[in-house]
């Protein structure tokens, strides 16, 4: 397919991803799927969508940045599954749908609703020390710091913080921003000399909890904004192809003798 075949497809993956998503989830909660209505935006339909309501101008604003902040990430394990399914010239579509599952996985979609669950379980800031410091000392992870790139902070945090905050006051719950906080700028902070500092997913499940969002739905989410840098991706690769075929290094026995299956 030619390049601006795979951009109008983009365009229409891009425009149809949140009506699947809110229409699922409307209809497994025994509700009827919500049409998009055409005087709104991407994010604000999506929002409409899921809720039947017209958001608030703030609100969409806000989805708008997060959906932004999602879109497109360099080769993470998504992206790069998309890449390698375009490689093999598969379809937009199909390379796409790859990447979907990549990201379904807990170590690379999972962290936001991870840090929700954790926060929900500390309950209130003046439990955050104790929780994470019995966490540290079973050496279990803290979910939402460190990142297989950037050793100091990234760089999309900041915007999600500066709105988990400012949502968490308009919204009378500052206890989800409070434990967050207390959990990043008083345990986690001597873990910054070793390059461990909040990731994009620390503050987004606070955002979507506090917008009424189911956390089963924050992997999806994520999924919405990064289909245009997912599609943005293949059509990249379809332009200067080359087949991805990486070579392991086998580190296992060597001259192993064939045992006939009746001797096993």
């Amino acid at each position: 397919n030619s390049k601006a075949a795979n951009v109008r497809k983009a365009l229409r993956l891009t425009a149809k991803a949140p009506t699947i998503v809110t229409a699922h989830h409307r209809l497994r909660t025994g509700l009827e799927p919500v049409a998009p209505n055409l005087e709104l935006n991407h994010a604000g339909n999506f929002l409409y969508m899921l809720f039947n309501e017209i958001p608030d101008e703030e609100t969409v604003a806000l989805m708008d940045v997060d959906f932004i902040l999602h879109a497109e990430h360099g080769v993470n394990a998504s992206s790069f599954a998309a890449r390698v399914s375009a490689s093999t010239n598969s379809t937009l579509h199909a390379a796409v749908s790859g990447a979907v599952g990549a990201l379904k996985g807990p170590a690379h979609g999972g962290a936001a609703e991870e840090v929700m669950k954790m926060s929900m379980e500390i309950g209130n800031p003046e439990n955050a020390e104790e929780y994470a410091r019995n966490k540290l000392d079973n050496r279990e992870r803290i979910m939402g710091f460190g990142h297989r790139v950037y050793k100091a902070e990234d760089p999309r945090a900041r915007h999600l913080r500066e709105r988990s905050q400012a949502l968490g006051e308009k919204r009378g719950d500052p206890r989800w921003f409070q434990i967050l906080t207390h959990l990043s700028e008083d345990v986690m902070a001597p873990y910054r000399e070793r390059g461990i500092y909040v990731n994009v997913d620390f503050y987004a499940g606070s955002i979507y909890h506090l917008l009424g969002i189911e956390s089963d739905l924050f992997i999806p989410i994520f999924a919405l904004g990064r289909v245009p840098g997912w599609s943005a991706q293949c059509i990249e690769q379809y332009e200067n192809n080359i087949l991805l075929r990486p070579r392991l290094h086998y580190i296992g026995e060597m001259d192993r003798e064939y045992v006939p299956l009746e001797q096993r």
